[in-house]
C-alpha cells in the first residue's frame, strides 16, 4: 500500500500514465462510494465526471499510489473547465 491517507468520498483523481481508466492529459474520475463488505481490500467506485455512466470498481489502495494516480483538487479542475471555454 502506497500513500497511507484515507480515500474519501467525493476526492476526484486522474491517472499517472495512459491506461484502460483515463489518461492523466483527460479524464478526472472522481469517488462515489467505498466499498468494504465483503471486501479483503476496501474498493473504490470511481465514475468520469465527463461521463458519469462510466464506473469503475478500483482498490483503494490503488488510488493511493501515487506511480498510479494522483489526486485533483475540485477547485482547479472547474477553473480549468472554465477556461477551455
Amino acid at each position: 500500500m502506497a500513500g497511507g491517507r484515507e480515500v474519501r468520498i467525493g476526492e476526484r483523481f486522474k491517472t499517472v500514465r495512459r491506461s484502460s481508466y483515463g489518461s492523466h492529459n483527460g479524464e478526472v474520475f472522481e469517488v462515489g462510494s467505498i466499498r468494504v463488505e465483503g471486501c479483503v481490500v476496501p474498493h473504490a467506485q470511481i465514475f468520469s465526471l465527463t461521463d458519469p455512466t462510466d464506473r469503475k470498481l478500483i482498490s483503494v489502495d490503488a488510488l493511493r499510489d501515487t506511480k498510479l494516480y494522483f489526486p485533483v483538487e475540485v477547485r482547479n479542475f472547474e477553473l480549468d473547465q472554465q477556461s477551455t471555454q
